[in-house]
């Protein structure tokens, strides 16, 4: 696994999840799963899968920032 070349979506969305957990450490591991469980959720139609892991960060962001 590579941080800086994941080879699956799956392994882009791990490296999102541990990247929101440094940076809100104040959220649970439940909470955190959760969140992503719902965006990736909207995503779920989408055929253009390469972006989802950026768009998934970048939602995650504006919601915890939000809290």
């Amino acid at each position: 696994m590579s941080v800086t070349n994941p080879r699956t979506e799956y392994e882009s969305l791990l490296y999102v999840m541990q990247r929101m957990s440094f940076r809100f450490p104040w959220l649970d591991d439940d909470e955190l799963l959760a969140a992503t469980a719902e965006e990736i959720e909207r995503f779920d139609g989408v055929r253009l899968r390469a972006y989802v892991p950026t768009l998934v960060e970048r939602n995650l962001r504006e919601r915890f920032r939000a809290a």
